[in-house]
């Protein structure tokens, strides 16, 4: 749906041609210089599991993994420290992690916004998120251009296309949330669907303020059953060589 300038979406009025370049160009810059800004850092990360039937009327709850995860110069390392709130000390058996999903700091944005993925845009209105009026857009990428990869197990992989939204400051283009639905999935990887969303918020390390994921989840479709993954993070700190961190006692935190 094209709308001219003046023309509301929503109630609002729809920002012209021009001012949404300028906004998806603040996004573009944004997502560029987004790693590189961010610190070094340690966080505790929390996946929820949930696994219900062909259709996703009843979800049974899975395990629940609490990992160490360190930031360290652009590179993610996560440590799964507890399974269920009880150590794993080197046991891995009794449990099983169905869906792995990686991307959330970082690699969404570059993904979307890189100038090489040629990712359309198209004006979606406003709304207001975490206490911030942002502009949203609609966005697809095609196959041709796409990095988004699905596998079952070791069977079968497939790079697809995806299309999602984006909620963004109009004037920063600081991102505060993205959904990214992948299409056209191939029959070989037995996947009818999967949808990730990322919320990010200000969160303070070192004296300074970033935008952190604070929260993600991913729903997967297969040709049997559906899989959710919810994801927390939290106990952000400044990762230092000597940082050690604890969980488990409900005052989980990095120690220097």
């Amino acid at each position: 749906m094209l709308l001219a300038a003046g023309m509301t979406l929503g109630g609002q009025e729809t920002p012209s041609q021009a001012e949404q370049d300028r906004m998806i160009s603040a996004m573009r810059d944004y997502a560029a210089d987004y790693t590189a800004k961010l610190p070094n850092f340690i966080c505790q990360e929390v996946v929820s599991q949930f696994e219900a039937g062909r259709k996703p009327t009843k979800w049974k709850q899975g395990d629940t993994l609490t990992s160490k995860l360190i930031y360290n110069n652009g590179k993610e390392e996560r440590t799964l420290l507890l399974v269920n709130d009880k150590s794993v000390d080197g046991n891995h058996r009794g449990w099983r992690r169905p869906l792995t999903t990686a991307g959330e700091f970082g690699l969404w944005l570059t993904n979307v916004f890189d100038p090489a993925t040629q990712t359309r845009f198209t004006w979606a209105g406003w709304e207001d998120l975490s206490g911030h009026h942002l502009a949203k857009f609609d966005y697809a990428v095609s196959q041709e251009h796409s990095t988004l990869s699905l596998s079952l197990s070791d069977l079968a992989t497939a790079v697809v296309a995806y299309h999602g939204t984006v909620w963004a400051d109009p004037q920063t283009g600081d991102v505060w949330k993205i959904v990214t639905e992948a299409q056209d999935i191939p029959k070989a990887v037995r996947t009818r669907s999967s949808v990730t969303t990322i919320d990010y918020n200000a969160v303070p390390i070192g004296g300074k303020t970033y935008l952190l994921p604070v929260s993600a989840e991913v729903i997967m479709a297969t040709d049997t059953n559906h899989i959710r993954n919810e994801m927390r993070f939290e106990a952000y700190r400044k990762f230092e060589a000597e940082s050690t961190i604890s969980f488990g006692d409900g005052s989980a935190g990095p120690k220097q």
